[in-house]
C-alpha cells in the first residue's frame, strides 16, 4: 500500500515538471509598438514574431471578435499582415479604430514544437477629447474679482475625461509662466471607461505690469481639435500712477510755434491729470490765465497706459526756463511729473537708460582705481616694480682706484648733472685749486697721531700732472673719516696706499663755460 502511493507521489511531480519545463521553455514572442494612441476612425498596425514556424496566429481585440488569421484570411475590421506564418510573424491592421477598441489586445500564437500557446500583449489607446478647460481664480484682497498690487493671486486649472490625460500649460499674456509658480501637477484616473483628468495650480504675486493681461489655461491633446484649447480671464489690478525718472526732458520746441508737451503715464484706474506752470494750476480741459496753454484730456493707450498733454500756443524763450509739473491721481495714489522742455534737438544717445548710465559711470572708476594703484606701485617700486632699481658698487683695490659700473639695463643710470657753481664754492677744495692740497691744521694735545698722519698725506701727495688727469675725469673724490670719533674737528685723512679706502662718486657733465675757465686757470 505505501508503495503504491509513493509511485502515485512520483508520477505527479514528473507531470508537474514536465508542464513546469514546457512553460519555461516556450517561445518568446517579440511585439513591435506596444502602445499606440489613434484617433476614432484611424488605421493601426500590430506585430508579434517569434524565431520558428507559427502553426497559427489568432488576435483578440476589445470590442471586435477573435480572429484566426493567415496570409488569406480577411474581413471588413481586421486583415493579416507580414511575411507569413512560416517566417514566424502573425502581423494584423485595424482598417478603422473605434471608441470601444480601447484597451488591451492579445496574440496567441501555435508552435508545432511546444505543448503551450505563445502570448504576447499589446495596448490601443483610442483617444477621447477631455472637455474644456476649467480655470478658478482667487477673490482679490476686497472679495471681489479686482486685485491690487502685490496681492496673492491663487488659480486652478482643470482639464477633465480625457483619454490619454491632457497637458497643462500656463501663460500669463503671450509670455509662459515659469515653473516656480506651479504645483506639481495631479492626475485622477476614471477607472470605468480609462479617462483620466488632470489638475493644476497656481500661486503669484501680482505686480502692475500685470494688469489687463489674460491668464491663460491651455491643454494639449490629440482629439482637440487643432492639438488645444484654453480657458482665459483677464486680469484687472488697481494701482497709482507709477513714478519715473525726474526730470522728463523734452526736446526739439520752436520758438513762437505751437509746442505740445506730452508725459505717458501707467496707472489703473485712469488718474485725473492737473498742470502747475509757475504757480498756476491748469487742470485737463482747461486754458491758463493769458490762453496761451492749454491742459487737454488724458488719452487712454490701452492697458493700464494713459498721455497727458499740455499745448501751448506760442513758445517763447521764457517758456524754456520753466519748470512743468503735472500732477496725476486715482483712488490708488498719486504721483508729480516734472518736465523740463529745449529747443535743441535731441541729443544722440539720450535714450540710453538709467541702468547703461551706471554701468558707464561704473565702468569708469574702475580703470581710474587700476590706473592709481599702478601709479602707487610705480612710485613705491611695490609687486611687479619691485625688482626695477637700479644698483651700483663701486669698489677700490689697494693701489688704485677701479671704477665698477653694473651692466646695462633697460633704464639708464641715475646720471647727476652739477654746474661749475657747485665746484666753485668758496669752501670746496677739491674743485677750486689747479692741484690737490692737504690742508693742514694744528694737533690737538689730545692727539699726537694727527701730525704723523699728516705728514704721510704729504708724502703720498699726487703730482700736478695726476691731479689734472683725474680732474679731466670729471670725478670727484671725497673721504671723511668715521673712525676717530675722539676728535674735536672733522679732519680730512689721507691713508696710505696699503689701506683700502671706500668712494663715493658724483658723476656730472661739466658744461662748455666751465671747461674754458677750467683750462684758463690751468
Amino acid at each position: 500500500m505505501e508503495l503504491m502511493e509513493v509511485k502515485s507521489i512520483m508520477l505527479l511531480l514528473v507531470t508537474a515538471m514536465g508542464f513546469f519545463t514546457q512553460g519555461i521553455l516556450s517561445a518568446q514572442v517579440d511585439v513591435d509598438k506596444r502602445e499606440q494612441t489613434v484617433l476614432v476612425g484611424d488605421q493601426v498596425s500590430y506585430m508579434c514574431r517569434v524565431a520558428v514556424p507559427l502553426q497559427y496566429c489568432r488576435v483578440e481585440i476589445p470590442g471586435l471578435r477573435s480572429y484566426n488569421l493567415n496570409r488569406g484570411i480577411s474581413n471588413a475590421d481586421v486583415s493579416y499582415y507580414g511575411e507569413g506564418l512560416d517566417a514566424g510573424q502573425c502581423g494584423f491592421t485595424v482598417h478603422r479604430a473605434k471608441d470601444d477598441n480601447n484597451g488591451e489586445i492579445k496574440c496567441t500564437l501555435g508552435i508545432a514544437s511546444e505543448a503551450q500557446e505563445s502570448v504576447g500583449t499589446m495596448s490601443l489607446v483610442v483617444a477621447r477629447a477631455p472637455k474644456l478647460p476649467e480655470l478658478d481664480l482667487s477673490r482679490g484682497a476686497d472679495d471681489l474679482n479686482v486685485y491690487k498690487v502685490d496681492d496673492v493671486l491663487r488659480a486652478t486649472c482643470v482639464i477633465r475625461d480625457g483619454r490619454p490625460v491632457a497637458n497643462i500649460s500656463w501663460y500669463l499674456g503671450d509670455e509662459l509662466i515659469d515653473v516656480g509658480e506651479l504645483s506639481m501637477p495631479t492626475v485622477v484616473d476614471l477607472a470605468k471607461e480609462n479617462l483620466q483628468s488632470k489638475v493644476q495650480n497656481l500661486t503669484r504675486r501680482l505686480r502692475a505690469s500685470d494688469n489687463a493681461k489674460f491668464l491663460k489655461c491651455v491643454g494639449y491633446h490629440p482629439a482637440y481639435a487643432g492639438g488645444q484649447a484654453e480657458t482665459k480671464r483677464r486680469l484687472d489690478i488697481k494701482y497709482p500712477p507709477l513714478p519715473q525718472r525726474q526730470p522728463i526732458e523734452e526736446f526739439g520746441y520752436e520758438i513762437g510755434k505751437t509746442g505740445v508737451i506730452n508725459v505717458t503715464i501707467q496707472a489703473n484706474p485712469k488718474p485725473t491729470i492737473e498742470w502747475t506752470v509757475n504757480g498756476q494750476k491748469i487742470r485737463e480741459g482747461s486754458h491758463d490765465n493769458t490762453g496761451i496753454m492749454e491742459a487737454e484730456y488724458a488719452q487712454d493707450l490701452g492697458n493700464g497706459m494713459f498721455i497727458a498733454s499740455l499745448r501751448i500756443a506760442r513758445i517763447s524763450k521764457q517758456d524754456t526756463e520753466k519748470d512743468y509739473i503735472l500732477t496725476a491721481y486715482n483712488d490708488q495714489g498719486s504721483e508729480d511729473y516734472r518736465v523740463k522742455i529745449s529747443t535743441n534737438p535731441e541729443p544722440k544717445g539720450y535714450e540710453i537708460g538709467v541702468a547703461a548710465i551706471v554701468g558707464i559711470v561704473v565702468a569708469i572708476m574702475f580703470v581710474i582705481l587700476i590706473v592709481s594703484i599702478l601709479i602707487f606701485a610705480k612710485l613705491n617700486g611695490r609687486w611687479c616694480f619691485s625688482g626695477s632699481a637700479d644698483t651700483r658698487y663701486i669698489n677700490e683695490s689697494d693701489t688704485e682706484s677701479a671704477d665698477v659700473r653694473p651692466k646695462e639695463t633697460k633704464r639708464r643710470p641715475l646720471q647727476i648733472q652739477l654746474t661749475s657753481a657747485f665746484f666753485k664754492k668758496k669752501h670746496d677744495k677739491v674743485s677750486s685749486e689747479e692741484e690737490p692740497n692737504v690742508r693742514h691744521m694744528e694737533p690737538d694735545e689730545t692727539d699726537t697721531n694727527t701730525t704723523e698722519q699728516q705728514a704721510k698725506n704729504e708724502e703720498n701727495k699726487p703730482k700736478p700732472a695726476e691731479a689734472t688727469e683725474e680732474k679731466d675725469k670729471g670725478l670727484v673724490y671725497a673721504e671723511l673719516d668715521l673712525v676717530r670719533s675722539n676728535s674735536p674737528v672733522m679732519v680730512p685723512v689721507v691713508k696710505n696706499a696699503d689701506e683700502k679706502t671706500e668712494y663715493a662718486e658724483i658723476v656730472y657733465t661739466p658744461a662748455k663755460n666751465e671747461d674754458e675757465s677750467n683750462e684758463k686757470a690751468v
